[in-house]
């Protein structure tokens, strides 16, 4: 990873995070590996998932709690043109924002804990509101079928490829590329490249 793209900014990851609502669990038993995509929230030093109490996945993290998790904001495809007019393809590359998380899976068993896990999933995916408190006592039986399970955060690292290494010519010509593109997207990865290159 270039020492360029790294990001410390715990504000900036929290973003994607919460901006995100797909990312992908890895997990592994004896040198098999096995990813799926699946939806989250982060709370602190904890990420938390739910779903079924039985399958693959929670047969996996009862043999091996070791996981990885990464989630990534995948923001324009820049095609070589955009970078040069010589026709060559090595400048075709990608603006996104990632993050890699290693840690251990751990299952949540106390019923206050799901509660807030759920109210933290709903809080993420349904901002508007328009339901009854996790704690009504209407959830209970849902909340004792749902299996809720953490990543505790023992490594992060993020990355934000957003032309910081790009010379004043490319970043000119990129610049002036997506302007002509003219597609929504290219608005947001201009405002993207021209903060980050300050």
């Amino acid at each position: 990873m270039k020492k360029a793209h790294e990001i410390k900014d715990e504000l900036l990851i929290n973003e994607i995070f919460e901006e995100i609502e797909f990312g992908t669990l890895a997990l592994c038993v004896d040198n098999k590996p096995y990813s799926l995509p699946i939806n989250f929230v982060k709370n602190g030093n904890e990420i938390y998932f739910h779903g079924s109490k039985k399958g693959k996945k929670i047969e996996l993290m009862e043999t091996n709690c070791n996981a990885s998790f990464s989630v990534v904001d995948s923001i324009s495809f820049l095609p070589s043109y955009f970078s040069t007019a010589d026709e060559n393809a090595s400048p075709a590359t990608h603006i996104y924002k990632s993050v890699i998380v290693d840690g251990k899976i751990e299952f949540v068993e106390d019923y206050d804990e799901k509660i807030l896990a759920l109210d933290f999933l709903m809080k993420k995916y349904q901002k508007e509101g328009g339901y009854k408190p996790l704690n009504d006592e209407i959830y209970q039986k849902i909340v004792n079928a749902t299996c809720i399970y953490k990543l505790s955060i023992k490594e992060l690292s993020a990355k934000f490829y957003l032309g910081q290494h790009f010379n004043d010519k490319r970043f000119n010509r990129v610049c002036e590329q997506l302007e002509k593109r003219g597609r929504p997207n290219d608005i947001r990865t201009l405002q993207l490249l021209q903060e980050f290159r300050k």
